[in-house]
């Protein structure tokens, strides 16, 4: 009696297993290579930024009795505005916070948070939702990222918020602070992000 006919039910779950790790084995591949894939544009993305970008501009509109009167806009890498906010905050000092992370040879940055001299950061106005309303940070459509490089920097820039490890950040996200001391109510004031590091409040 042969091995077919002794266990003819072994066999069967036999195979059954087999193909079940072989469609797995072939789900996993297919998973890699899109992230493989992903990735790749994502740094096909990164190497086309140029060396600055404006993602804010703001204008105080006015200070009184110890209140900032700001307007913020919000601008994608063509130059296209896509949100505006305008608030009243206590202080007399401007900062305007954000995560950075290293990709691809280049500093990636997310606007975070703005707060004043007078409003603990914590305390300050968050602008994920701003920047972030769906599954991609805005500041960075309208330039060479394709929809899976923008997944991409949405996944990482939730994680920077959340302060959820990601891989370059050493266990925390960087901080880069921009500060505005001194200024002239009614002028235009753009954030300029580098990718070799550094944030900056010039006056346009």
């Amino acid at each position: 009696m042969d091995v077919a006919r002794k266990f003819p039910g072994f066999l069967k779950f036999l195979l059954v297993l087999i193909l079940v790790a072989m469609a797995g084995w072939a789900g996993i591949t297919t998973i890699l290579s899109a992230q493989r894939s992903r990735i790749a544009s994502l740094e096909e993305g990164i190497a086309a930024l140029q060396a600055e970008t404006v993602p804010v501009r703001f204008m105080i509109m006015g200070r009184d009795s110890g209140m900032l009167r700001v307007r913020f806009r919000f601008y994608d890498l063509a130059g296209d505005e896509f949100a505006s906010l305008e608030r009243e905050l206590p202080g007399d000092q401007l900062f305007i916070d954000f995560l950075e992370a290293p990709r691809g040879g280049s500093w990636l940055a997310f606007p975070f948070r703005i707060f004043t001299d007078t409003v603990a950061p914590v305390d300050g106005l968050d602008l994920f939702s701003v920047v972030q309303p769906a599954d991609w940070p805005r500041t960075y459509a309208g330039g060479s990222f394709d929809a899976d490089a923008l997944a991409e920097l949405g996944k990482l820039y939730a994680d920077l918020i959340a302060g959820r490890d990601v891989r370059g950040s050493f266990g925390n996200a960087v901080h880069d602070v921009a500060q505005l001391r001194s200024f002239t109510p009614g002028l235009v004031y753009r954030v300029v992000v580098r990718t070799k590091g550094g944030i900056e409040i010039i006056e346009e």
